[in-house]
């Protein structure tokens, strides 16, 4: 005992001397290899090394698995701040351009305001407008000239001219860069537009004008230039932040670089400018309103003090829908998805109620950024539900709950807002279209369903007896479909479409799997009573799916058709010659059961398959007046007519026929054989009253069995009862026709 307990300790003390040796800084692995060759003396010592520092190994993964599942709440926590304070260095970066951009506005703002320098220069205005006007006409011609030169090169980008004061700034080519791996993707052609950047992709091997094929337009609003320093491949490269989204563009050359990003800085300061003067313009009345009123009494007889004088200020928009683009950046980044479709139903409930200022620029600006961010919501959900080799199934379906239920709240918002302005518009509702939001989530909540399928029957082993494996997979997968047809139908209510697209999925993950059991079950090897339970026990696990209202039973034994009704006609072959060979071996002798022990114990095996009038062939103490033979034979049909009573469908009823009638005849013509066999005469009384078991006893058990289990008599069972009713008679003689026609008679 001692000697133990000191082999135990020294074993522990090598084992924690040698994860120190490994875990040491200089560790160097040869060197310790060499170490264990020279010191270890045989295969026997070496192996055990390695078994000790396999078991280091384990315990070391197992270590780790415990701190990874301890942590796991921190690492989540972890990752959340970690996205919060990058959409906040974003938030931070843009605003800093933003201020950057409007001191530069202010610096080179007038104080004068509006103060004209002399009345000469307002006399020559009225020369001066025409000119002005002639030469905003030439300009606003050559800018629809670009635009429409742009329509001629890029496909997809319809909707180019729908902004009258938008120009084109700057384009060039550019190659697209990985941002992570920093790999080249493909070639590019940017345009950068006085409220936007429009990406282009090349199309290849393409004849004609048209060269270039639309991928993406950002709003400058919603857009961030940062410069790339040059480190390894990456030269001349800026980044585009727009969120989501970062994409990592490459120059030709340090002087391309320049061009873009001194056009990107200028294209936001006008911006940034122009909407610094659509906030700062007020009525007249309000910012002066002495002026006014003086300059006005002296042109025109307006009096401004009148009575009944309707003059009223356009209305002021809230300051909380100005900062809605802005909050909902900020409400998507920080994924608090809840208040940003609130903040979207509230801003769509303004925009509905004010439909009439539909011509306000500003309103225009704030529902187009509103859409945007409603389309940046709608990918980030579907994101949510993306399925990817990265991405843990560990939350299964109730993590997607959240991502499914805001989705079709959008989808549902959607459609009200196309259906209020399809009254407007004076287009029927009927012939739109519905939005992608059910669609969308319906789709990936589906993809989603089909990957924790595939999860949960791959850890399904093939382990022991086949009855087992097939009943543990069939009741992972109509579990798990079972809970899945819940969460759906708690996901989509009223939504008959989307019920329908899960009908046909339900069916095709059925045919998945249907697939994958008639591999693994359906082989030559397998006996009939193995399939017959195997296919029993997936037929009930399937029919719990009509509580929910989804019926599949008749498609999976559709799709178990063709496999039984080979593996019935396989069987039927081995039956019979398995009959055919006991038949060459009968030499037609009582059965001897040995003793009284035996004999009861016969009896009790065949009253419990159904023969309760064995006791009747029972002769003397222990002898049976039939053939060993003729009994194993009533035990193999009697197995064979539950088996295929239990595979019955429709379907299958012709081939159960056909497999019944043809072992059961296999027999009753061993018994005709052996009855015209001049070697056996003397046993002829013997035969006879076998024939009669087989015919009065055996053959009607199973006609009323299957009558009783299948609701119809089975006709192929009665037609060899009266093939061979002529055995039972004492001059067992069958009739035999001389001429099998009657031509020659």
């Amino acid at each position: 005992m001692q000697f133990t307990n000191y082999s135990a300790n020294m074993s522990s003390t090598l084992t924690e001397q040698t994860g120190k040796k490994i875990g040491a800084p200089d560790f160097n692995p040869d060197k310790y290899v060499k170490e264990l060759s020279q010191r270890c003396v045989g295969g026997q010592e070496l192996q055990q090394q390695r078994q000790k520092i396999q078991a280091l190994a384990d315990e070391t993964n197992l270590s780790l698995k415990r701190n990874v599942y301890q942590n796991y709440m921190q690492f989540i926590e972890t990752a959340k701040e970690i996205s919060h304070l990058e959409s906040e260095m974003y938030q931070l970066s843009h605003m800093l351009a933003e201020q950057r951009s409007l001191l530069g506005a202010l610096s080179t703002t007038s104080v004068l305001g509006d103060k004209g320098p002399n009345c000469a220069e307002e006399a020559d205005t009225g020369a001066e407008s025409t000119e002005d006007e002639g030469q905003e006409e030439k300009e606003t011609e050559e800018r629809r000239h670009q635009l429409a030169t742009i329509l001629e090169k890029v496909e997809g980008c319809v909707t180019l001219l729908d902004a009258p004061s938008r120009t084109l700034l700057h384009e060039g080519d550019l190659l697209e860069l990985d941002a992570v791996e920093n790999t080249a993707l493909h070639r590019v052609h940017g345009y950068l537009f006085s409220d936007g950047f429009m990406i282009t992709c090349w199309i290849p091997n393409r004849r004609g004008p048209v060269r270039y094929k639309f991928d993406m337009m950002y709003e400058l609003g919603c857009l961030a230039v940062v410069n790339v320093r040059d480190m390894g491949t990456v030269k001349t490269a800026f980044k585009l932040l727009a969120f989501p989204d970062t994409r990592v563009f490459q120059c030709s050359n340090n002087q391309s670089k320049k061009e873009w990003l001194d056009k990107f800085d200028q294209a936001k300061k006008a911006r940034l400018a122009l909407e610094q003067q659509k906030r700062e313009v007020v009525p007249a009345i309000e910012r002066s309103p002495s002026r006014t009123i003086r300059s006005e009494s002296l042109e025109s007889s307006y009096n401004p003090f009148e009575e009944g004088s309707d003059v009223s200020p356009e209305p002021e928009l809230p300051e909380w829908l100005l900062e809605v683009p802005e909050d909902l950046d900020v409400c998507i980044a920080q994924r608090h998805f809840e208040e940003a479709f609130n903040l979207l139903e509230r801003a769509q409930d303004y925009f509905n109620k004010n439909s009439d200022n539909n011509k306000d620029p500003v309103l225009t600006d704030i529902r187009r950024k509103v859409d945007a961010r409603a389309k940046a919501l709608t990918e980030v959900l579907m994101k949510e539900l993306e399925v990817s080799p990265d991405k843990s199934l560990q939350g299964g379906l109730r993590a997607a709950r959240r991502a499914v239920r805001l989705l079709n709240q959008l989808g549902r918002a959607t459609q009200e807002v196309m259906l209020h302005s399809s009254h407007s518009s004076l287009i029927s509702p009927e012939r739109m279209k519905p939005k992608s939001g059910d669609w969308a989530a319906c789709e990936l909540f589906l993809k989603l369903c089909s990957s924790i399928l595939k999860a949960q029957l791959k850890r399904v082993k093939r382990e022991g007896a086949t009855v087992l494996y097939v009943r543990q997979l069939g009741g992972i997968f109509f579990s798990n479909l079972t809970d899945m047809a819940r969460e759906f139908l708690r996901a989509f209510p009223s939504s008959p479409s989307c019920s329908s697209v899960f009908v046909v999925w339900s069916g095709a993950e059925l045919n998945h799997f249907t697939s994958h059991l008639i591999k693994q079950v359906f082989m030559p090897q397998v006996s009939i009573s193995t399939l017959a339970e195997c296919v029993t026990c997936v037929r009930s696990q399937c029919d719990q799916l009509c509580e929910l209202g989804l019926d599949l039973r008749y498609q999976l034994d559709g799709l178990l058709r063709t496999p039984l009704t080979r593996a019935l006609r396989d069987s039927r072959e081995k039956l019979v010659d398995a009959v055919k060979l006991r038949a060459a071996e009968d030499k037609w002798r009582p059965l001897n059961l040995q003793n009284k022990a035996g004999l009861g114990k016969f009896l009790q095996e065949m009253s419990d398959i159904g023969i309760a009038s064995i006791h009747t062939h029972v002769t003397g103490a222990c002898w049976v007046g039939l053939t060993g033979n003729t009994v194993a034979f009533s035990k193999l049909y009697l197995s064979l007519l539950e088996d295929c009573v239990r595979l019955a469908t429709p379907e299958l009823v012709y081939t159960i026929d056909e497999v019944l009638g043809d072992v059961f005849h296999a027999q009753l013509r061993h018994v005709e054989i052996s009855v015209r066999t001049d070697n056996l005469r003397g046993e002829a009384k013997f035969i006879m009253k076998n024939a009669v078991f087989l015919l009065d006893t055996l053959l009607t058990l199973a006609e009323h069995g299957y009558e009783e289990k299948l609701g119809h008599p089975c006709s192929r069972l009665a037609q060899l009862h009266d093939e061979y009713s002529w055995l039972k008679k004492d001059n067992a003689n069958k009739p035999v026709t001389k001429y099998s026609t009657t031509e020659y008679i």
